[in-house]
């Protein structure tokens, strides 16, 4: 009987699949014939879908490929093009020598962009394409999904590249693919002045290696007791790089998925904190999260969760920066910041800026550089990508990096994504900036066991090239003075 069960239980699987084939057929049939009656302006039809690469396409080159015969609508992200056909032109894209895959059929319409997702339980992701994640969802359900998610973005908030034409947008920009004189830095003098490159001289790449391998040798997951051993370290290496110890303490929120939930508990932002010689309450930020993860958001220390990229790396960079600016007097302070809590919501960070909403000290706060996964060298590519919606800061990272890390291609994107330390001080009105290799989703190690220092591949090159870029930045925004000093710490 067993055998004969298992006979029609087959038999009833085979028609299962052949009635599935067949009802795919006849929907793949069906957007074909309706994509090739729809007009080419309306973005609710389903078409066929191509990604190519475009890292150093050129501007001509780019305008060609979304301009082509039976494009119908094409989305710009960073280091890849993703384009929206007729049927009749697949056979033409896949002989591109910039073709990369195809995507399958989807209506732009119904499209949403992730830049990094860290504790959000996102819908499932329809593609990665440069760098970015695209969910697909229903369009009468984004902006529900959009008030949910933070770091979800509608399409319709993202740039045009013509403002005459919506069928064409621009999330993120290879800097080998601009037109014309790009915006002028508004410290463009200054970043490349004497003084600012004696302090970017002072990034030492292997010591950075060296401090995020330690640092990810702690389970450092928010619910985790080497959290707290973690916290210890970091501190003293502020400590040891000369600046005044602080923690902001905060009840952590347990997330509803946590089950059996996690005891409540406390935990710490460590803040290291330089006072500026003239303007002391002027307060630049540079922060990052040192907590970790796994696959599961609650697991306290059964799992390993090394988080050398996500985000020792960005810990360790912060680190890095203030033992670069150790013996350098600034005009304003700067405040050195490691967030926990991040992996659950952003918990520490938001939690930091609201108490300062609270006491009128948001205000002192001119600027927030935030550092989430700077170690890892994306398909090879050498890409970075700077993100602000302040377009002379913008500018300014851009200039310091073209300047100071020739060695890397940048990104730029101007349109806001959530899911980092950043948001919360950006909704907060402070300008901020988030400095990272291209894409998290590109990670295959992100949230894992396997994230160590070993599988970061280039990771010396990616984030000695942003730790550079962001030490020009800051040493011209805090009013760097690099004053003689003697090597043997008698100052």
């Amino acid at each position: 009987r067993r055998c004969a069960y298992t006979s029609r239980k087959s038999d009833r699987i085979h028609s299962m699949h052949t009635v599935t084939r067949l009802l795919l057929t006849v929907v793949l049939n069906w957007q074909a014939i309706s994509t090739q009656g729809a007009a080419p302006d309306d973005l609710s039809v389903p078409t066929p879908t191509v990604k190519l690469a475009i890292h150093d396409a050129g501007h001509a080159r780019l305008q060609s490929l979304r301009t082509q015969v039976g494009v119908r609508w094409s989305i710009e992200l960073g280091s890849e093009l993703l384009l929206g056909l007729d049927p009749g032109a697949l056979v033409t894209m896949r002989a591109l020598p910039e073709f990369v895959a195809e995507l399958g059929y989807v209506s732009r319409d119904d499209l949403m962009v992730a830049a990094h997702t860290c504790a959000e339980a996102l819908p499932q992701r329809w593609a990665v394409v440069g760098g970015y994640e695209l969910m697909r969802i229903p369009a009468p359900l984004q902006h529900r999904h959009a008030l949910v998610h933070s770091s979800l973005r509608q399409l319709n908030t993202v740039p045009q590249v013509d403002a005459s034409n919506s069928r064409h947008l621009m999330l993120a920009r290879a800097q080998r693919n601009e037109s014309g004189v790009q915006e002028r830095s508004p410290l463009d003098e200054e970043i490349r002045s004497s003084g600012v490159a004696s302090v970017v001289a002072r990034v030492n790449a292997e010591r950075w290696f060296q401090t995020m391998s330690e640092l990810s040798g702690f389970n450092r997951n928010s619910f985790s007791p080497g959290l707290l051993s973690a916290r210890s370290w970091i501190g003293e290496q502020f400590q040891d790089a000369g600046l005044q110890l602080s923690e902001f303490t905060f009840q952590m929120s347990i997330p509803a998925s946590c089950n059996p939930a996690p005891p409540m508990t406390s935990l710490p932002n460590v803040i290291g904190t330089k006072p500026g010689l003239l303007l002391p309450n002027e307060w630049v930020v540079i922060g990052a999260h040192y907590d970790s993860r796994n696959p599961s958001l609650c697991d306290g220390a059964i799992n390993p969760q090394p988080g050398a990229n996500d985000n020792a790396s960005g810990c360790a960079g912060v680190i890095e920066l203030a033992r670069v600016f150790q013996t350098v007097q600034t005009e304003r302070s700067m405040l050195f910041m490691c967030f926990s809590g991040e992996e659950q919501g952003l918990v520490g960070s938001r939690r930091y800026v609201e108490s300062l909403q609270a006491s009128g000290d948001i205000s002192k706060i001119k600027l927030m550089i935030n550092l989430d996964m700077i170690g890892y060298d994306v398909n090879g590519l050498k890409n970075a990508r700077i993100e602000s919606t302040q377009a002379s800061l913008l500018a300014d990272l851009l200039a310091a990096g073209n300047t100071y890390s020739p060695e890397l291609s940048f990104i730029t994107s101007s349109t806001p994504n959530g899911g980092s330390d950043h948001l919360p001080f950006q909704q907060a009105g402070v300008p901020t900036a988030v400095t990272w290799e291209n894409g998290a989703a590109s990670y295959p190690h992100y949230h894992r066991s396997t994230d160590i220092p070993s599988n970061m591949t280039g990771a010396q090159l990616i984030a000695g090239g942003i730790l550079k870029m962001d030490a020009a930045v800051l040493a011209a925004r805090v009013g760097a003075i690099d004053l003689p000093v003697f090597t043997n710490g008698f100052e």
